[in-house]
């Protein structure tokens, strides 16, 4: 525990101080970080070529893993601190009022923290004055046994103990999650690395519980936005270090703040799954039993564990291998991408991609992540593409090849348009053809899109900031339709592709200003929209977007299937990109 002299003497400010040196540090780390992933590293891959670039770029990406990981662990150092600090600066207030009020009472307080009073109206059996030290332990009280003056004392004296607890306790607690975050200094960070620092995050947290208020939780864009501009530096940072899966849920906070909460639960929740994966049980036995004329059949209870074991297997496959198409996504920036979507995926005339923001992430159930090519709050074009049915996060690999190929086309228009395409698969998609036949999913998801387009509007600055253009493909047509029912979409133009219906009958009945509707059905995609009439669309008579009834705006497009519809080259990408950056005249129209 702390000595009187020690909480009395203490200056919290001190440790505030030490948190911006690690402040700092972490600052460093990602400036260091975003410049091999974004400059260095591309420029690398784009001018050399052979095994020996091969090898640099491998050691670059390690390296840039590293300083995130530095910048990471140097964050919760810099929240411990500053956690530290503010606690220590409460203990100490209390120590400086106990001490004010007792001599406010006319008494003294020792360099030991002892309280000293004078009794002043003395009586035969009381002495004229006394000490009292903290913690000291007082007899039970007795009428006329104790003066007014010792009461007091006594309590001046609990009250300077409490004081010395608390810093005691704080100053006990903190040491240990110091501790804690010693970590070896290696280029290569592992998948233990990454899970020990959710680990020390947790330590932090504990810690640290009375330092931060809660991240608010089910307000407005709006209100986040403010709630977030009324933070410090400091304290944004020390959010994001502290809870970073809050942070990155935030809708209307700045994507750079979004991103980086978002990375750091990426990393920490890939090398969960990864060790979970690697230390996984061996296949548990399932006895048979016999039943008669079925013969053998397998023992329930069994079966049901063998299932459950299975089940929980493949969903760490496939979330690991989502992941690592993220990561790839996160590695292609700067080159023309990993592409092998449609006939002309070979164009060597393909920009670089820009940056990939992470700006929402669960590997939870079917997963969910949402991802920008180019930052979305400073594009002057923005389009939320959002897929269909049988999404998952460990099949993301096509979404975000069409969010990528949309990208590139989009930013090939004349005058090199601003431009963000985002992978939102920020809902449940539903799994078969039952499941899609519903508006089950869309309209449980359609709430989450138009929080997040209104996200996007906060942070650019408001409806004109950002020509935005909303892209439902197959369900996701339905989830657009619901949004656009349900709330305010906050599109300048809406396009459909391979649309099964979206619960609407007319194109003028969406939110997107009249003739801004647009609609894409291949040659061979006319199952989707002709079954989908009966269940999204109202029934027999009701009108699909395909159909010209419906009002929309019916593009040409390939002649291939219903996933063919970002196809690089392709006649249907071109016109969506004439869209996308508000050329909608240049659009080839069906007859």
């Amino acid at each position: 525990m702390l000595t009187y002299k020690q909480l009395k003497d203490l200056k919290p400010e001190q440790f505030e101080q030490a948190a911006d040196g690690w402040h700092k540090a972490s600052s460093c780390a990602e400036e260091a970080k975003d410049r091999l992933n974004d400059a260095v590293n591309p420029k690398l891959r784009a001018g050399l070529k052979g095994q020996g670039a091969t090898a640099a770029s491998t050691r670059l990406k390690q390296l840039a893993e590293s300083f995130h990981y530095a910048q990471v662990q140097c964050g919760l150092v810099r929240t411990a601190l500053n956690g530290l600090a503010g606690e220590l600066r409460a203990a100490k207030r209390k120590l400086t009022e106990a001490v004010a009020d007792a001599e406010a009472a006319g008494m003294s307080v020792g360099g030991d923290g002892s309280v000293h009073y004078t009794i002043k109206d003395q009586g035969p059996l009381l002495p004229g004055g006394g000490r009292v030290m903290p913690g000291e332990t007082t007899v039970p009280f007795t009428p006329g046994l104790l003066s007014p003056e010792q009461s007091k004392a006594y309590g001046f004296a609990e009250r300077i103990e409490d004081a010395l607890r608390e810093a005691g306790r704080v100053d006990h607690e903190y040491a240990q999650t110091l501790r804690r975050l010693i970590t070896t200094a290696t280029l290569k960070v592992t998948a233990g690395d990454w899970a020990d620092s959710r680990k020390d995050r947790s330590a932090v947290g504990k810690a640290a519980d009375d330092y931060l208020d809660p991240v608010p939780k089910d307000r407005t864009p709006q209100q986040n936005a403010a709630w977030w501009k009324s933070l410090s530096d400091q304290e944004r940072a020390d959010y994001t270090s502290l809870y970073p899966a809050s942070v990155g849920k935030l809708d209307g906070i700045p994507t750079e703040a979004r991103d980086e909460a978002n990375r750091a639960v990426f990393n920490e929740k890939r090398a969960q799954y990864q060790m979970e994966l690697d230390n996984y049980p061996p296949e548990p036995k399932v006895r048979y039993i016999t039943a008669g004329k079925a013969g053998s059949i397998p023992d329930s209870d069994d079966k049901a564990k063998w299932q459950k074991w299975h089940d929980r297997q493949e969903h760490l496959k496939s979330v690991l291998n989502g992941m690592k198409r993220i990561q790839t996504r996160f590695d292609d920036t700067g080159t023309a991408g990993f592409d092998n979507y449609g006939p002309n995926k070979d164009n060597p005339g393909q920009k670089g991609l820009p940056p990939a923001y992470l700006l929402g992430f669960d590997p939870d159930n079917n997963g969910r992540a949402i991802i920008a090519n180019g930052n979305p709050d400073t594009a002057d074009h923005t389009a939320v593409m959002v897929p269909g049915m049988n999404t998952t996060l460990g099949g993301i690999n096509k979404s975000q090849i069409a969010s990528d190929n949309l990208w590139q086309a989009t930013s090939a228009q004349p005058g090199n348009p601003k431009v963000s395409t985002i992978n939102w698969f920020g809902y449940d998609s539903p799994s078969g053809m039952i499941n899609a036949s519903r508006d089950d999913a869309a309209e449980r998801g359609a709430p989450d899109l138009n929080r997040f387009l209104d996200g996007l509007e906060t942070t650019q600055g408001g409806p004109g900031a950002s020509h935005t253009t909303v892209i439902g493909h197959s369900y996701g047509s339905n989830v657009v339709g619901f949004a656009s029912k349900t709330g305010d979409l906050g599109a300048d133009d809406i396009i459909f592709a391979g649309s099964p219906g979206v619960g609407l009958g007319h194109a003028d009945e969406l939110d997107a200003p009249k003739g801004h509707v647009w609609n894409e059905k291949a040659g061979n995609d006319n199952l989707v929209p002709e079954l989908g009439r009966f269940t999204h669309g109202g029934g027999s008579d009701a009108a699909v977007p395909s159909d010209k009834d419906f009002g929309a705006n019916r593009m040409t497009t390939h002649d291939g299937d219903h996933g063919g519809y970002w196809w690089e080259g392709s006649e249907g990408l071109r016109n969506q990109a004439y869209v996308v950056t508000g050329r909608g005249g240049r659009v080839d129209l069906e007859d």
